[in-house]
């Protein structure tokens, strides 16, 4: 019998090796745009777990951490790969669907996601949710690939003879829905094969502030 997390680490090395072999490094992306982000507070908010890449990232910036997905397949190495960075007991993985959390509202410092855009076929559920989730003053971030990095990824997929599907959805149009649900745009920025949106969520002293203007 197959050591499962043995085998899907070795898996998600060597992967790695094929990105770096391709002028991306996946670990230093997640790192590198989290902390463009600016300053994070927490507790923080992952939405898709998926190899809990972006969860070790928050986690390592000394925050709690609670990171959700639809799905289990790789909650076990994205356990193992933050018991890896020492950040495990920061980190709570749990299953749930990201458009219905059982979270009071502003209970979040900050929410993320990355890498999980284009599987969204709707993405304003999960982006009201994360609004809804995140307390004044905290910010929202979301990145998913570029056109260059999209097309890197599918070209992997498709020598495997698999397609990377991908949706409608992109940075461009969750920061358009953001915005309209009353968040400021603080950075949009590229890099690591990824574009990048921060936006902020208001406080009622800032809408105040705002109305006293002359």
């Amino acid at each position: 019998m197959k050591d499962t997390a043995s085998e899907r680490l070795r898996a998600f090395r060597a992967r790695n090796r094929q990105y770096l072999e391709l002028g991306y490094d996946r670990e230093a992306a997640f790192r590198g745009l989290v902390r463009q982000a600016g300053p994070l507070e927490g507790p923080a908010l992952d939405v898709g777990t998926g190899k809990g890449l972006l969860a070790r990232e928050l986690a390592c910036l000394e925050m709690d951490v609670v990171s959700v997905d639809i799905s289990l397949d790789e909650r076990e190495l994205a356990c193992l790969l933050a018991r890896e960075s020492d950040v495990a007991e920061r980190i709570v993985f749990a299953q749930a669907d990201a458009a219905r959390l059982p979270y009071p509202d502003g209970h979040f410092g900050c929410a993320a996601m990355m890498d999980v855009l284009h599987h969204l076929e709707e993405p304003g559920p999960v982006l009201s949710e994360m609004v809804r989730l995140v307390r004044p003053g905290g910010r929202l971030l979301v990145a998913d690939f570029d056109e260059a990095g999209f097309e890197m990824v599918a070209r992997l997929s498709r020598q495997e003879g698999r397609e990377h599907l991908r949706s409608a959805a992109t940075v461009t149009l969750a920061g358009e829905i953001l915005t309209r649900a009353g968040l400021r745009c603080l950075m949009k920025t590229k890099g690591h094969h990824h574009e990048m949106v921060v936006l902020q969520k208001e406080r009622p002293e800032d809408r105040h502030g705002e109305g006293d203007q002359n």
